[in-house]
């Protein structure tokens, strides 16, 4: 089971797709941002996610940060809602706890805006001397 939860959550970062899990054992549902999986300093595999909607068993209302351990999400479903790095949040690919034992992490947020390939072919020609992304 925790192989499979293992495999969405690293298909939901290569996606950046949003997740919905039930945690320990609870009936209710988290809405995630899964950000990185990674070997935390106990050993455990960890995700840290950014909380959107749902539960919180401590009462505070997302959005915020959290470490969930992948041993304690006990069901997990990838959902086609897309999200962005949460750089303004305090994401960052460069933190201390992910330079070991990282399985999977969001891609460079510099990224998000560049004209992918496709794309490109898609816009077809441009004018004389402009390039994507350049004011008129």
């Amino acid at each position: 089971m925790t192989q499979n939860i293992l495999k969405l959550l690293v298909k939901a970062i290569q996606e950046r797709r949003c997740i919905a899990i039930r945690y320990r054992g609870q009936r209710a549902i988290r809405i995630i941002e899964p950000h990185a999986v990674y070997t935390s300093e106990h050993g455990e595999v960890t995700v840290d996610g950014y909380q959107t909607r749902g539960y919180s068993e401590s009462g505070r209302m997302p959005p915020f940060w959290r470490p969930f351990r992948l041993k304690k999400i006990t069901a997990i479903s990838v959902l086609k809602e897309p999200f962005f790095p949460r750089v303004t949040e305090g994401f960052s690919t460069d933190k201390l706890k992910y330079k070991s034992g990282l399985v999977a992490i969001v891609e460079n947020p510099a990224h998000d805006y560049m004209y992918s390939p496709e794309a490109l072919k898609e816009l077809g020609p441009f004018l004389p001397g402009k390039a994507p992304g350049s004011h008129l």
